[in-house]
């Protein structure tokens, strides 16, 4: 199954409904993968980094609020599931995102291309130098390497999960299955929608190949070059942050 490809049924009622179950059942993958890798990684990995930073840091911070909200010290079920419904949903925009651009990076990059990406934006959008969380938290280098951390295992969770499901059809779950775990991106879903609805009209007015050819020279420098941005605009802030 590939992003932009057509279908050959001569049919243009049955390739309409071919091409839609295709598109559709690749967002369904991307968003699956993305809200499982988001929900575990980012959720219960951010619970343990935070607690981890918690025991470490002075009495002081227990009482505070983080920058995400939540109050230091206090672990609650609401508060983890909103957390966890959170992470799911960033995860599955980029599972989403991953399943349209994948046919347009080399397979033996995307592991490694796709998981530095979500580091080094992960680490722009979660590292800063105001705040709480890197301010008052100890120690601060494990602050900063977690909040990078975090966000490239999780992207590297999507695309393994992505790849697995892709490269063998008879081992992909259920599709109701699928479904299930993609609710958990919940407001994501409506981007997941937006960019199913752009792969399908673009299978339709036959851009496929043309956009397929030219995502194949364009994709892969522009991931590296914005990988390289964001990841400098991180590596400022964590220099501000350690001094």
């Amino acid at each position: 199954m590939t992003t932009l490809a057509t279908s050959t049924r001569t049919s243009a009622r049955a390739t309409i409904g071919a091409d839609a179950r295709d598109v559709g059942l690749l967002l369904l993958i991307g968003a699956a993968a993305g809200a499982l890798a988001g929900a575990v990684v980012g959720g219960v990995g951010g619970r343990l980094v935070m607690l981890v930073l918690r025991l470490a840091s002075e009495p002081f911070v227990n009482g505070m609020t983080s920058d995400d909200g939540f109050e230091i010290g206090r672990v609650t079920f609401g508060g983890t599931i909103q957390l966890m419904g959170g992470m799911a949903a960033l995860g599955a925009a980029n599972g989403a995102l991953y399943v349209v651009l994948r046919g347009s990076i080399p397979p033996r990059l995307r592991l490694l291309l796709w998981s530095l990406f979500g580091a080094a934006v992960g680490g722009m959008a979660f590292v800063h130098a105001d705040g709480v969380d890197f301010t008052v938290l100890e120690p601060l280098w494990f602050a900063v390497l977690s909040f990078v951390a975090l966000p490239g295992l999780g992207a590297l969770g999507v695309a393994v999960l992505v790849e697995r499901w892709l490269g063998n059809p008879h081992g992909q779950p259920h599709p109701a299955a699928l479904a299930i775990a993609a609710a958990l991106g919940t407001v994501a879903l409506a981007l997941v929608a937006a960019l199913g609805l752009a792969v399908l009209a673009a299978r339709r007015l036959g851009l496929a190949g043309r956009l397929g050819a030219v995502g194949r020279v364009v994709v892969p420098p522009a991931l590296v070059l914005a990988t390289i941005a964001a990841a400098w605009v991180a590596f400022e802030q964590a220099s501000q942050i350690l001094g």
